[in-house]
């Protein structure tokens, strides 16, 4: 190998550890040997403009020298290739969480699951299918395919009633028809409660947890 052939010496630069950091996650391509370049060769390397470069030095690209007074600014490629690198990869990893959050947000507006195609629907996009929902909703009703919410909650209401009441009269009735001893009363009063209390709890553990209904005591307004 000639003199020609070595690549010219590098200025000596200090490495502070953010830098160490971004040169051991991002090293140069193996093909490519490291060099001090002024502003305008890294503009070219970077397939970008000399006053983009300025801009990436205010910003805090590393200099290997810094310029000013007729000198001009010298940039080592590694330096410059490992923080654009890292900076890329920062602003990715925010772009994917922001993303993420949007995501969240949508989906607690719309109700949905994260995964759910909704989620990902943009504003136009979610208004017109709220608008197309409530068009459906409203010809579904019209057809008698779909009961309003509180009309259902009234027809539950009036037949929790009814057995309520039959329950709670039971005892009465049987020691009268029956001709029931106290015990015999008190064992029909006690399964009755037990009857009341278990389909109340049925209806609110099972059926209503998690739901947008008034009044979360629904069980109770039903049953007991």
């Amino acid at each position: 190998m000639t003199d020609q052939d070595q690549p010219p010496q590098l200025l000596p630069v200090e490495v502070d550890d953010e830098l160490a950091q971004q040169l051991r996650r991002f090293p140069l391509p193996e093909t490519i040997l490291d060099a001090d370049m002024n502003q305008e060769e890294i503009a070219r390397a970077f397939d970008t403009t000399v006053n983009t470069v300025s801009k990436w030095i205010r910003d805090g690209m590393p200099v290997a020298q810094i310029g000013g007074n007729g000198r001009a600014y010298v940039l080592r490629l590694s330096h410059c290739w490992a923080w654009r690198m890292a900076r890329e990869a920062e602003a990715d990893q925010r772009n994917r969480h922001n993303e993420n959050q949007i995501s969240l947000l949508r989906a607690e507006f719309l109700g949905v699951e994260v995964g759910d195609q909704a989620a990902q629907l943009s504003a136009k996009e979610r208004r017109e299918l709220a608008e197309a929902d409530m068009r459906w909703s409203e010809a579904q009703l019209r057809r008698r395919r779909l009961v309003q919410r509180t009309d259902m909650v009234d027809l539950l209401e009036s037949i929790g009633k009814i057995v309520r009441d039959g329950l709670e009269g039971m005892p009465d009735r049987l020691e009268r028809e029956l001709d029931l001893t106290p015990a015999q009363v008190a064992v029909v009063d006690r399964i009755g409660k037990d009857i009341l209390t278990a389909i109340a709890d049925r209806i609110e553990e099972e059926e209503l947890t998690g739901r947008d209904i008034d009044d979360s005591d629904l069980g109770a307004r039903l049953l007991i």
